[in-house]
């Protein structure tokens, strides 16, 4: 036994998951079978003098074809799961307004809106006294204080060491609060070298009734000490209210508490600044996944073409395969290179990604490889044809032709007598 090539085939040919487009039923099974065998009624004898570049070399590309295969059927789909059906809302000013679609049921989007923001949403913020940092004030000791932060409230009590400055109670303070994880940011501010103030903000922004979002409140006389942390650095100070957000959608003047909202559970619309103008909210084919098919193509053929390479260049054979995809795609060359796909000096694709961006949205890329494509349907073909039989490209010698006097005969097996392929999720 070779072992050499047994180490190859774990390595490299490992259990993969199969995917909806390969053969998964008897009767897709059969019809493969008798593929084969009606392929090798006509076929010679050959006499495969198997290396392991030959193994490999058929492997790898019978491996293409078939990832070839199935990205050119999952972007034939007649379906909405097809990529071609897939969408994203764009803006056409972005600065002012973003958004994407949430949910792939289009029928719940709202019709191509106009927005319009006329100011966002803001957030409550407190800024407290400001103290010397080295400036020593509250004395040491326990001190209770209430936060109040929309519906729900808190208690705290936080301890003074002796000799502590404004800077390191401060600090900690803002630490205590934020560690909480109660909707507030407390931050210590310095305006000036050496001195230090605490500036508090809340996560939320919008006021349904135009009130504060959060509020501090002393706990004094509850443990006789009547101390008030609260009061002395004034964090009940506001400098500035919480807002609501007001847009304009089509014209008519709306509100909502963030800057995020969603509509008709399909549509998330995020507002980033004001605007003179309104902004065109429009649904255009989804680029983004049609590139991603696009790239599967390009990676599955650039694996023929290395593969066919790398084994000419090994047993001195030429790269018959690789001339046949050439003259295959060479009628649909212009297109191709207007979609932004072109081919380098050793015939490996390449895709320029604005270009290839710009035919997916203007529908050019489903016109060149999609469900009702010449080229897609010939390449499948001839995907099939490498699937079927990998060691057509192998060198080989003719024993025998088939007696054209006798009935014919095939083999369902031929194809792995010659290679002995093992396949393990593909047929």
């Amino acid at each position: 036994m070779d072992y050499n090539v047994y180490n190859y085939f774990i390595g490299n040919y490992a259990q993969k998951p199969a995917t909806k487009y390969d053969t998964h039923k008897s009767s897709e099974l059969r019809s493969v079978m008798k593929n084969i065998t009606k392929m090798t009624q006509s076929s010679p004898i050959y006499l495969v003098r198997l290396s392991q570049a030959k193994q490999e070399y058929a492997l790898n590309i019978k491996e293409a074809a078939i990832s070839l295969s199935n990205t050119l059927s999952m972007l034939s789909e007649d379906s909405m799961d097809s990529v071609f059906a897939q969408k994203k809302a764009v803006s056409s000013d972005e600065a002012q307004v973003g958004t994407r679609i949430i949910n792939e049921d289009y029928s719940q989007l709202p019709e191509e809106p106009m927005i319009r923001v006329n100011h966002l949403a803001t957030t409550q913020v407190n800024v407290g006294n400001e103290y010397y940092m080295t400036g020593k004030g509250l004395s040491a000791g326990t001190y209770r204080f209430r936060v109040a932060v929309g519906d729900d409230s808190y208690d705290f009590q936080y301890n003074i060491r002796k000799d502590a400055n404004h800077r390191e109670v401060m600090e900690g303070l803002c630490d205590f609060i934020n560690k909480a994880k109660i909707g507030l940011t407390a931050t210590p501010v310095s305006r000036s070298a050496d001195k230090i103030m605490m500036r508090i903000e809340s996560n939320m922004t919008g006021s349904p009734d135009g009130g504060n979002l959060f509020s501090f409140a002393d706990r004094t006389g509850e443990g006789g000490d009547g101390r008030g942390i609260v009061s002395y650095y004034n964090m009940n100070n506001v400098v500035s209210r919480p807002s609501s957000a007001s847009f304009e959608w089509n014209g008519e003047t709306k509100q909502t508490l963030g800057n995020t909202f969603v509509l008709g559970r399909s549509l998330e619309v995020s507002m980033y600044a004001p605007g003179d103008q309104a902004a065109q909210i429009s649904y255009i084919p989804d680029s983004d996944k049609i590139l991603e098919g696009v790239s599967g193509i390009i990676r599955s053929y650039n694996k023929l073409v290395d593969s066919t390479n790398s084994y000419s260049s090994q047993t001195g054979q030429s790269p018959r395969l690789v001339r046949e995809y050439q003259n295959l795609l060479k009628p649909y060359l212009s297109e191709l290179e207007s979609c932004g796909i072109t081919f380098d000096e050793q015939g490996r694709m390449k895709m320029d990604e604005s270009l290839a961006s710009q035919a997916a949205q203007d529908g050019d890329m489903e016109k060149l490889i999609g469900r009702d494509s010449a080229l897609n349907r010939r390449l499948r073909k001839k995907n099939e044809e490498i699937k079927l039989n990998p060691m057509d490209y192998i060198q080989k010698k003719i024993v025998s032709y088939p007696d054209y006097g006798k009935p014919p005969k095939g083999y369902s097996y031929i194809t792995s007598l010659y290679s002995g392929m093992l396949f393990n999720y593909y047929c």
